[in-house]
This record gives C-alpha cells, sequence and structure tokens, in this order.
C-alpha cells in the first residue's frame, strides 16, 4: 500500500470519534452494569459458599466494550461496594484494575480471538489475582486462606512435593484462581459476544481529540527522535512520578500518626495496668511483704491477682511492683515469664535489690519522692517494652512503692507494619487509577495532538513542491479540538503553513521565470556565437541534450556517483550551451574557412578555450555564491582536453580533467561527426560511433564513451529530432 492511500485510509477509517468521554450517559450505564454484575455474581459466591469469586466478569465485559478508563472505575467501584460487606475486598482493588488493564490490551490487540491468545490472557490475570492476590491475602492474615478446595490442595502440595505453606498457598490459590478466571472469561465473552458491533461502537470511550491517527503516523515522529526521551514519555514519567511520590508522602505521614497514636494507646493501657496492679497491694504491709514475703498474710493472694492481671493480655509482658531506694529497688511482687522467643524469666525474690534501669535512672529522685514519672520505652536484653511506674500510697497520700507493668512494644510495631501495609493496598488501588487517568489524558490531548502536528509540520518543511497543498490539507484534517492552548496552537500552525505554502508556490513560480529568463539568454547568447559559425545546425541544443543522457547514464551505472548530484546535473546541463563561447574572440576568417586550417590559424581556433574560460570567469567575478557557471567555466575551457594528456590548451589527462568537460568531449566530438561542416559532409552513425569508440581511453573517458554506447536510442532520438527540425 502506497504512502498516499495508507493515510487516506487513516483519514477516512480514524475520523475524528467526536464527545467520546467517560462521563456520557450510556457510558456511566455501562460502568453501573458492570458493578452491578461483579456485585451480584459475588454476593452469590458467598451465599452458596463457592470455592470462586467470579467478581471480574463485569469488569471484563466494561473494559472490553467501552475501554480501559470505564473498566478500572468499574474495578475499584466494584471492590469499594464490595469491602461495606466483607471488609477487606477494597485492599485487592489494585488486582482487579490491574485486571482491567490487561484486558484492554488484549482486546485491543485483538489477540483475545484467538485460542492461544484466550489461554494466555486467563493465565495472566490469574497470575494477578490468584498470585499476588494470595501474596496479599498472607500479608494481611499472616495465614492461608480457609477456602476448603485451597485447603485440600494445599494438603495435596505439602504432602506430595514437601511444600512449604506459603509456597502451597500461593500455588493453590493460583490454581483456583485459574478455575475462577477460567470461568470469568467465558461469561463475559458470552455476552460480549451478544452486543451488535454498532453498539460497541457507541459504547467505545475514545481518548482522540482530533482525527485518530494510524499506527504509522504515531510512529513518524518518535522513530525520529535518537537518544533522547520523547514528551510523550517525559509525560508519563511525570504523571508516575509525582503520583508515586504524593502516594509515599502520604503513606509516610499517615504512618507517623498512627504509630504515634498506636504508642499512646500502648502507653495508656500500660498506665491502666498499672494502676489496677496498684489497687491490689496493701501499703500497710509493703514492708512486712519484702522482709517475710509469702510469710506474710494476704501476700499469696496479692501474688495471685497480680498473675491474673498478667495473663488477661498478650500484651503485658512484665508486671511488678518495686520500693525505690538509694542503690536501687526493693523488689515487693516480682511475676515470672515467658518471653515471645520462649525463654523462661521467672520473678525475683521479695526483699531483694535490683538496679534501676537505665532509662529510669534519669528519674531516680522524682522515685524517692514517690512522684509521678512518664510512661517511658525500655530496650534491654529481653526485649522492647513501654514502661509504666504507677505510685501505691498510704492513707496520708505518701508514696509506699510503685506497681510496674511492661506492655510489649512488638504489638505497636505489628500494629504499625498491618496499617501501613493496608495503606499501601488501598493506595495502590486510587494509584493506578490516577496514573492511567493522566496518562490516559496526556497521551490524548498532548502527546498525540503534538505527534501529528510535528508529523505534517515536518513533511511541509521537507517535501517536494508540489505536495504543498496536499499536506497542508492532510494537517488541516488532524482537526484538533481540545479546547485549550493546544489546539489555538494547532490553528495558529495551520495558519502558518498555510502562509508558508502560499509565499512557497510564488517564491517558486518566481524562481521557474527567473530560470526560464536565465535559460533563455544563455541559447540567445550561444546562438549569437554560433550564428557566426557557417556550421550551425541546433550545436548547442544537441549536445546540451547529449550531455544530460550521459550524466544520467554514468549515475545510473554507478559511476561518479558522488559527484553526480542532482544539482550538478542540472548545473552541467544548463551551462553545456556555453561551452564554445570563446568563439566569440576567434575572426570569421578563420572561424568559417572551408578547407583545412594552416598551423597559425588552428592556433587562433584554439584560442577560444582560453578565451571561454577567461569570459566565464569574469561572470562568475560579477556573481556571488555557488553558480552553475562553474561548470560553464570548466566545459568551455577543457571540452578538448584528451583523456591521454595530448589535448589542449593545458594538457591534462585522466580524471584530472573536469568530469562535464569529459562529458561535453564526446558529445561535441559526436554532433561535429554526424553534422555536417564547411570542411566535411555529415559522417554516417556507425562510422561516426567507431571513432567514438577507438577513442576511448585515449581522447575520451572509457566510462564516458561505455554508457554513451549504453544509451543510444536516446542519442539517435535527439539526433534525428533535430535532423528533421
Amino acid at each position: 500500500m502506497s504512502e498516499n492511500s495508507e493515510q487516506k485510509k487513516g483519514i477516512i477509517a480514524g475520523r475524528t470519534p467526536g464527545n467520546r468521554t467517560v462521563f456520557r450517559p450510556r457510558v456511566l450505564i455501562l460502568i453501573a452494569c458492570g458493578i452491578a454484575v461483579n456485585f451480584l455474581l459475588s454476593t452469590l459466591v458467598r451465599q452458596t459458599d463457592l470455592p470462586f469469586y467470579i467478581d471480574t466478569v463485569g469488569t471484563i465485559i466494561v473494559t472490553a466494550v467501552g475501554g480501559i478508563v470505564p473498566g478500572i472505575i468499574t474495578a475499584l467501584c466494584t471492590n469499594i461496594i464490595n469491602f461495606t460487606m466483607d471488609g477487606e475486598s477494597v485492599f485487592y482493588a489494585s488486582l482487579n484494575m490491574m485486571i482491567a488493564i490487561a484486558t484492554g490490551a488484549f482486546f485491543e490487540s485483538k489477540r483475545i480471538k484467538t485460542v492461544s491468545g484466550k489461554f494466555m490472557f486467563i493465565l495472566i490475570i490469574s497470575l494477578i489475582g490468584g498470585g499476588l492476590g494470595s501474596i496479599i491475602t498472607w500479608f494481611l492474615y499472616g495465614e492461608p486462606s480457609d477456602s476448603p478446595m485451597i485447603v485440600t490442595i494445599m494438603e495435596w502440595l505439602e504432602d506430595t512435593f514437601h511444600m512449604s505453606i506459603f509456597g502451597a498457598h500461593v500455588v493453590s490459590t493460583f490454581l483456583t484462581d485459574f478455575m475462577d478466571k477460567s470461568i470469568s472469561v467465558m461469561i463475559a465473552l458470552i455476552v460480549i459476544g451478544t452486543i451488535p458491533e454498532e453498539i460497541r461502537e457507541t459504547l467505545m470511550v475514545y481518548g482522540w481529540k482530533h482525527r485518530r491517527l494510524t499506527k504509522k503516523e504515531q510512529g513518524s515522529v518518535t522513530s525520529n527522535i535518537k537518544g533522547h526521551i520523547s514528551i510523550g514519555m517525559r509525560t508519563i514519567l511525570t504523571i508516575v512520578m509525582s503520583t508515586f511520590i504524593m502516594t509515599i508522602i502520604v503513606t509516610w505521614f499517615s504512618l507517623i500518626n498512627y504509630y504515634d497514636a498506636t504508642v499512646e494507646q500502648a502507653a495508656a493501657q500500660a498506665e491502666q495496668i498499672a494502676y489496677i496492679a496498684s489497687t491490689y497491694i496493701d501499703p500497710t504491709k509493703v514492708d512486712d511483704y519484702i522482709r517475710f514475703g509469702d510469710r506474710v498474710p494476704g501476700y499469696t493472694e496479692t501474688a495471685q491477682k497480680f498473675m491474673d492481671l498478667m495473663n488477661s493480655s498478650d500484651d503485658i509482658q512484665f508486671l511488678y511492683a518495686y520500693k525505690p531506694e538509694n542503690n536501687g529497688c526493693r523488689v515487693v511482687f516480682d511475676m515470672d515469664a515467658t518471653l515471645p522467643d520462649g525463654r523462661f524469666v521467672p520473678g525475683v525474690a521479695p526483699g531483694a535489690l535490683v538496679d534501676y534501669e537505665s532509662e529510669f535512672a534519669q528519674y531516680r529522685e522524682n522515685l524517692l519522692l514517690g512522684d509521678a514519672i512518664p510512661t517511658l520505652e525500655v530496650h534491654d536484653e529481653y526485649g522492647d517494652y513501654l514502661m509504666t511506674y504507677y505510685p501505691v500510697r498510704d492513707e496520708n497520700g505518701h508514696c509506699i512503692c510503685y506497681a510496674v507493668s511492661n506492655i510489649k512494644l512488638e504489638v505497636v510495631s505489628a500494629f504499625t507494619t498491618d496499617f501501613i501495609g493496608r495503606v499501601v493496598l488501598l493506595f495502590a488501588g486510587f494509584f493506578i487509577l490516577i496514573v492511567v487517568i493522566g496518562v490516559w489524558t496526556a497521551r490524548y490531548r498532548i502527546v498525540m495532538p503534538i505527534a501529528g502536528m510535528t508529523a505534517y509540520a515536518g513533511e511541509v518543511a521537507f517535501m517536494d513542491d508540489e505536495l504543498y497543498a496536499l499536506k497542508l490539507k492532510k494537517m488541516e484534517s488532524l482537526d484538533i479540538h481540545t479546547g485549550d492552548e493546544m489546539e489555538l496552537l494547532y490553528k495558529a500552525l495551520c495558519k502558518m503553513t498555510s502562509d508558508t505554502v502560499v509565499q512557497m508556490n510564488d517564491i517558486k513560480m518566481k524562481s521557474e521565470e527567473i530560470s526560464k529568463m536565465q535559460t533563455g539568454l544563455i541559447i540567445t547568447m550561444a546562438d549569437m556565437v554560433e550564428s557566426r559559425d557557417s556550421d550551425t545546425g541546433a550545436h548547442v541544443q544537441k549536445t546540451a541534450a547529449y550531455v544530460r543522457i550521459i550524466l544520467e547514464g554514468l549515475k545510473r551505472h554507478g559511476y561518479y556517483i558522488e559527484k553526480l548530484t542532482d544539482k550538478y546535473i542540472r548545473d552541467v546541463e544548463m551551462s553545456a550551451p556555453l561551452h564554445d563561447i570563446g568563439k566569440i574572440a576567434v575572426s570569421d576568417t578563420v572561424l568559417n574557412k572551408p578547407g583545412k586550417l594552416t598551423d597559425e590559424e588552428f592556433a587562433i581556433m584554439k584560442t577560444h578555450t582560453t578565451e571561454g574560460r577567461k569570459l566565464i570567469e569574469s561572470a562568475i567575478s560579477k556573481v556571488e555564491g555557488d553558480v552553475y557557471l562553474k561548470e560553464a567555466r570548466n566545459m568551455a575551457g577543457y571540452h578538448h582536453e584528451r583523456w591521454d594528456g595530448r589535448g589542449y590548451p593545458e594538457g591534462l589527462h585522466g580524471e584530472v580533467i573536469p568530469l562535464s568537460a569529459r562529458v561535453m568531449s564526446v558529445a561535441d566530438v559526436f554532433d561535429a561527426l554526424v553534422s555536417p561542416r564547411v570542411y566535411k559532409p555529415a559522417f554516417p552513425l556507425e562510422k561516426a560511433l567507431s571513432i567514438i569508440q577507438e577513442g576511448a581511453g585515449t581522447q575520451f573517458d572509457p566510462k564516458v564513451v561505455e554508457v554513451f554506447m549504453d544509451s543510444l536510442d536516446e542519442v539517435v532520438k535527439i539526433m534525428n529530432k533535430y535532423k528533421e527540425a
């Protein structure tokens, strides 16, 4: 298919889709129906205890019919609604949104139409839903799913392949989800197949704000970007990175606030425990407890209350009562404890003197005075804790001892880890939504309009003169209507391009007029010189035509290819009529002598080469720039040089002779041979060609002769044309 037909097809098949936003009523109804399908099927599964979810059918249908943006909206809304029912679905929203993206990719590329494509699609969304989903489940709950089917498969995997619990959980969840997604895809494809193509077309949400570009047009700009990042990629990276950074910042501040709130709550719990423990202690018996321990009536009962209180919560690691002294604390009560790692820590006997914890050493004077002190974090060989000292006072308000509780900080860390995990999962869904919509909007409102304008603006700048109007029409066919600065830029570019086309057409017309005038002057000048020579017969026109034929033949054969540019060929052809301009300095007596010239007369005749070169060099000195007259000078001065170096005026040889002069040499001699002169009749064509061939490698450039002989058909046409004229 040609470029024009490809672009024409793109213009017809890719017309601007019009208002195809997600906010159209029919699209909103489609999304609502997709959410309803997901919710109803998932509710049915929950009510019947089936080992599946079937909560992505609506997402697949909406994405296939309406596009990726409606699909991810359907997925997110479905999980938010289901969250109100089960309290966990929202944390899996990112997975269903990724399934919507995968669905859009498969349906847009048409791979879903093949059996292998369907299998690959089911496999990929199962890896998303089952593989990643199983990891999220393990992270949220720290244990495998309790689904009977998953449990059965896990047990089989553990017994047969000796897999770990986590590995068996992941594999069994994936296998179960593969069956779930297979059913979901089959249901979705059946429903999609019942929707007429014309209805599906009206429901599809397009982002194009101008005529839809063909794939070739979309790639024409980015294919020329080498070593740099395209504006599309920069925009996408900006959206992704800014959204990611925003998510990290929000998550970080949420974590800090949650951690502080959790620590504050744990500190309140520690203080409450210490207060309760303080109420168990009889302040009048504290000194007896220290001296005699369990021999004092009521000691054992109080110790049991301490133990019961300690066992009432897994968060309590240590519970005891101390009486501060200058050198340390006297133990009143100290309960046995078991650390999280299984180590047993026996309680210290009453009356023993223990050191102050390093964190509380600074508060020793306060403790001796019976003051209240803040809850502090303690880090020792037993772990990390929040420790609270609560004073036990007598009836006069004097502090007798302190009840001390230790709450595990691991509990705070566990809560914090669980919190950050849930926040990340929650934000992941909104992150995907923001990125997809942001990238989608940037692509169709910025990247594609710029790509279209860049492609056609570049074509206008470098195109063939005859295609100006066509390229302008194609640019106008983009029909960008973003309703913002991009549309204003497009309209300004169209106007500028239109003005440029008008200017270039004017320049082209004037250039053509100047070129025709210039060519006419050259021909007239050459004819004036030739009219002094009785050997007329359109010599300058014929030699110019022969020169063009030879030059094009050399280029066709690949000879002197670095020299034979289009400009060079045009310059040589235009200046060819001036090759004998120097004859204006030769007297009529010598120029029109019917017989053979004497040596003196031939010497005068040879001066037409040097005189011609001087005339043209004088003209060149009066014109600035790279003018075609430089080749006219070469031909005028050197067209009588010979390949073997025996020519005149300078005896140049081989490729030292300018190429244009070597070409003119063959053209000039051939025309002289086949044309009548005052000193001879016209030679037959065969004899003239024989003389030319014999001169190859001596008088003429052999490559020029070869090309001349290969182009005889064209040469003969020119010869006969002017013979008849």
